[in-house]
């Protein structure tokens, strides 16, 4: 091989070396969002479930007493 072919041999597999670590970054960044809002859609239904439990639908379709 010629010197020249070695060195783009070379960058290409630096490339990909880099890309490959920023992929695997990637993954890991959407990995601990996915959990945190796995978090987040638990915490949202348990408020949801406090909120109906504190207050009768009738209550909640009636104005306020000012109207």
């Amino acid at each position: 091989m010629s010197k020249e072919l070695d060195l783009r041999i070379t960058e290409l597999e630096m490339t990909v070396t880099h890309q490959e670590r920023t992929i695997s970054e990637l993954s890991d960044v959407v990995a601990e969002q996915w959990s945190i809002i796995e978090v987040l859609k638990r915490e949202l239904t348990r408020l949801d479930e406090t909120k109906a439990d504190a207050e009768p639908e009738d209550e909640a379709n009636r104005p306020p007493p000012h109207y």
